[in-house]
């Protein structure tokens, strides 16, 4: 422990000094700025999330997935469970939700505009320790672009970011006057209806987005008796959206933002037997309801492309009635305010800094009761160099102070180097901490028994990675990471759930990716990553970990768009998953998807998609005693969307 603090002491002081360096040129930032040439950027060529401000893509110390508007507009998606799939990312469903793994960890930060939505409660959805909001719930018409942002962030963003960030990023309102109707109609009794209305003029301007989806019973594919259903697992849900803005002379930006999300779902989780669809627990439903408010006032950018100066504050409640083997309500309420301020220190160096704070307050029943509150305080530097001869760096330490476990710093460091105008090569460091959820401390219920002890997951994760352009037409990019988790939380349940610290989780793999495009009709994409995650007990022998659902994954996406049509199809392998107890069914599985548009006119178009259409037999997670979590069969979805 005390190696470990020690080193944990000295990356904060070599960043924070490192940080604090170029503070000398404070005085000089308003002639700086007026000097600095002015950088193109193409909204799809540049990066937020992982350094706080627009980078371009090429020039990030990450490996970053992006879904794009017109990846939005061309897949016809109708959750970002189905965007992110389609770009390779591992998304895990069942029917309390949807949720991310990064780097083979599930303990990912979901944001929303960079502000945080994961609970301090978990696990939310069955089987996730990180406290993560369904994926399902954010309404994707009202969704700009989704970056992804592998490895460590929690210098950046604050704890719970150790296997990575997503960061849902929202349309603003046009000016003028701008209608979309979309409807679907699909199989397994799919059905699905949005609105979008925006407007305004220079001055003020807003949006309203509202959707409503019903699907009947979960059909899947059984190893042995064909196509099966699982009884009372449709799911209903509605949302709304509100979006206000208002635009001063000076560019500065007013923004109030309302969502509301409302489902009723099936919590049978599982089935006992994947040959029987007789559901682990039958008949068990739940209402959710989802409001979130958020006002920020957002200053104009000092210098052109330049990260912003800003002020939020927001509150987020979550309601959640419907029980397993026993009546369960949970209520949980967060607000907080963050402050970010932007220094351009020199032509070469700009330093971002800012201050949150965040209350949590989660109320459950559950055959016993849990009242509980946390407090987090956080101050962050993040300095982001450009140096000559192709170098960059970005860098940044942050102290946050959680109630219950005190005062933490972490730090990271990222180093760019431009080796052509076509590759880019990076290395970075990074640390995390994911703090332990109040109810996996303090529950006490006939169920649940919290564990007071529990100490704070930290890790540190070595990411390298290249990124070249190989011509005009073809590119590719590959990363490695090798990452170590202390104190890593497992759960064990004997007729009652207790969580407990392991001695050490190892992480460590690859992600490669090409991208081609033959002519202007035709292109193709090609993937392939791996994760091995190995934990560690008490004995100090590593064991692999059975739960990994993509140890390898192959990927082979072709795209197709000529005159009115465009097509695009995903065809994903998986192979190397442990087959047995508390694991998997088979060791392999193959899914295609696949989506093509008909553009009527330039406001009409129709469009048709098919999800596993190999009506593939699997489970996206592992089971546990007798659970088998079966992914969904075979469907294909009709839809119209018209602009007026």
């Amino acid at each position: 422990m005390k190696q470990y603090n020690e080193q944990k002491i000295l990356a904060a002081l070599i960043c924070g000094a490192l940080t604090l360096s170029g503070a000398e040129y404070v005085a000089a930032a308003e002639n700086a700025a007026e000097d600095l040439a002015v950088e193109e950027f193409s909204l799809d060529d540049y990066v937020v999330t992982a350094n706080r401000m627009k980078v371009r893509r090429q020039e990030v110390a990450a490996n970053v997935t992006v879904v794009t508007a017109d990846d939005l507009a061309k897949g016809n998606y109708t959750t970002v469970t189905e965007a992110l799939r389609d770009k390779g990312i591992n998304v895990k469903s069942h029917t309390t939700g949807s949720y991310v793994e990064l780097n083979g960890d599930n303990r990912v930060l979901l944001m929303v505009n960079g502000r945080r939505t994961n609970w301090n409660h978990g696990p939310i959805i069955s089987g996730v320790d990180a406290g993560l909001m369904d994926l399902d719930t954010f309404q994707v018409e009202n969704i700009e672009r989704v970056e992804v942002v592998h490895g460590p962030n929690s210098s950046l963003y604050g704890n719970a970011a150790v296997g990575g960030v997503v960061n849902i990023i929202t349309k603003r309102p046009e000016p003028g006057m701008h209608v979309k109707v979309r409807g679907e109609i699909g199989t397994q009794q799919q059905r699905r209806g949005a609105l979008r209305v925006e407007g305004g003029d220079d001055s003020i301007t807003y949006a309203l987005s509202v959707s409503r989806e019903t699907k009947g019973n979960i059909e899947y594919s059984s190893p042995d008796n064909g196509s099966l259903t699982i009884p009372d697992t449709g799911m209903n849900r509605t949302s709304e959206a509100l979006t206000l803005d208002k635009k001063f002379t000076n560019g500065d930006l007013l923004s109030f933002e309302f969502t509301n999300t409302e489902a009723n779902k099936s919590k049978a989780l599982s089935v006992v037997n994947a040959n029987t669809a007789v559901p682990k627990y039958p008949n068990a439903r739940g209402s959710e309801t989802i409001r979130s408010l958020a006002l920020t006032y957002t200053w104009a950018p000092a210098w052109e492309n330049g990260p912003q100066d800003f002020v939020r504050i927001y509150h987020t409640q979550e309601q959640q009635d419907g029980g397993f083997d026993a009546p369960l309500t949970n209520d949980m309420k967060a607000m907080g305010a963050e402050y970010q301020k932007n220094w351009l220190l020199s032509e070469k160096n700009t330093l971002i800094g800012g201050v949150s704070f965040h209350h949590e307050n989660i109320q459950e029943e559950n055959n016993g009761s849990l009242d509980r509150s946390a407090n987090t305080t956080s101050l962050y530097l993040e300095d982001n160099w450009r140096w000559g001869q192709g170098w960059s760096m970005n860098l940044g330490t942050r102290w946050e102070d959680h109630s219950d476990f005190g005062a933490d710093i972490t730090s990271h460091l990222g180093v760019n180097k431009e080796l052509s105008a076509a590759t880019n090569a990076f290395l970075s460091w990074g640390q995390a901490i994911s703090n332990p959820t109040l109810k996996m401390r303090y529950a006490n219920t006939a169920y649940w028994e919290g564990n007071k002890d529990l100490k704070q997951e930290k890790s540190q994760t070595v990411t390298t990675g290249l990124k070249s352009k190989l011509s005009a037409n073809t590119d590719v990019d590959v990363s490695f990471y090798y990452s170590k988790v202390k104190d890593a939380l497992d759960w064990a349940w004997d007729g009652i759930t207790r969580y407990y610290n392991v001695e050490q989780e190892t992480r460590r793999g690859l992600d490669l990716n090409l991208r081609h495009t033959f002519s202007p009709q035709w292109s193709a994409r090609l993937g392939y990553s791996y994760a091995q995650v190995e934990e560690s007990g008490i004995s100090d022998h590593h064991q692999l970990y059975r739960k990994n659902n993509q140890p390898n994954r192959y990927l082979l996406g072709v795209g197709y768009k000529q005159d009115k049509w465009e097509a695009d199809m995903t065809l994903q392998h998986v192979s190397g998953r442990v087959v047995g107890d508390n694991a998997f069914l088979k060791s392999r599985y193959t899914t295609l998807d696949m989506v093509v548009n008909y553009h009527c006119t330039d406001k009409t178009k129709v469009y048709l998609k098919g999800y596993n259409l190999t009506n593939e037999s699997y489970e996206p997670i592992a089971g546990a005693k007798k659970s088998y979590y079966m992914a969904p069969g075979r469907s294909v979805i009709f839809g119209i969307q018209h602009e007026f």
